[in-house]
This record gives C-alpha cells, structure tokens and sequence, in this order.
C-alpha cells in the first residue's frame, strides 16, 4: 500500500476530502512528477519546485518553496495565515480546494517554462533576468494570437532585438506560433 494513500485514509471527514482531492488531482494533471510522503505530508517534487500539503488539527498546510504565491492565496482566502513556505488554511473556507489547486497549477506551470530548453540567447536571457517575476509572469500570459486573441505563450525561446528581447513561442489555446516584444528600461 502507498504511503501517501495510507496518510490520506488516516484522516476522516473534510480533512480527508482535501487530502483526497489534492492528492488525486497531483497523480492525474502531472503523473511525472514524483509523489512521496516527505516529513509526513505528501509532497510532490519537479525539477526546480515543489508542493506538499498536510491536514493539520485547526487548518490545512500547503507548502512550496515558490513563495510568490503564498500571498496569492492569503489574498483569495482571507482566513489564511502564512509560514515559512507554507500557507494555513482554515477548513471554513468554501473555496480552498479549488484555490489551491489552481495555485498548484500555477506553480507546476511557472517553473515548467522557466526550464524551457528553447533559450537561444545569452543577451536576451540576461534582459529577461532583469525583468521582475511579476512583470514576466504578467507579460507571458498577455501576448497577442490572431487566432485565439489575448493568450499565455508557451515553449518559447528568447531573442536578443537592439531595443530589447522578443520572445518568440506558442500559444497555450491552440499551438498556433506567437511572440511577444518586451523593450529595454
């Protein structure tokens, strides 16, 4: 029997019904990402990230060493608190589920792209670096295709322009080729 399985089956009521929700929305959206009980909670382990969530007595934890969205959930459920690298959620909140496994998504995604094997040049990669987080996570997910409208590029690669970096990849709705020109300060 599985670790992960045995700790969620520990647990009864809405505790359980977190865990199990969490749990098999990791195994079916991202089944390559490695799952194990690490520290007593199931944790689940990307490249250069990961999540981990526990049902805690008062509250439910969900951890990340991607700390831009702990505030993003604080935010969206107001009966949060925050730790270190992780968020406590009050089972009260009706939302929470749904919120965190969008913020799982949002973190699974954000670092996917970052590893994009795409990268073609040093000067733009050395731009991009400059631009701060929220402004890139801001700027990929507005780029212009004439098919789908307003989208988030995806599998793209940077480019070097003499007034600033271009980038230059996919369309998260249809595939279709897009790009995105980001000037210099």
């Amino acid at each position: 029997m599985n670790k992960v399985d045995e700790y969620v089956r520990s647990f009864n009521g809405v505790k359980n019904e977190w865990l199990t929700s969490l749990v098999s929305y990791m195994r079916e959206a991202y089944p390559d990402i490695s799952e194990t009980l690490d520290h007593k909670k199931p944790t689940y382990q990307g490249d250069s990230f990961y999540v981990a969530f526990a049902a805690q007595k008062n509250y439910f934890s969900f951890y990340t060493d991607d700390l831009r969205v702990l505030p993003l959930i604080k935010d969206l459920l107001h009966g949060t608190s925050l730790g270190k690298g992780c968020a406590r959620v009050k089972y009260s909140e009706n939302a929470a589920v749904e919120v965190l496994i969008d913020v799982t998504k949002e973190v699974v995604d954000y670092h996917n792209a970052r590893r994009s094997t795409t990268v073609t040049d040093i000067k733009a990669v050395k731009k991009w670096a400059k631009v701060p987080l929220d402004v890139q996570q801001k700027i990929i997910r507005n780029v212009f295709c004439s098919k789908c409208g307003v989208t988030t590029i995806v599998d793209y690669s940077l480019h070097n322009d003499r007034f600033g970096a271009v980038l230059k990849g996919k369309c998260k709705q249809c595939g279709g080729l897009v790009a995105r020109f980001i000037e210099d300060e």
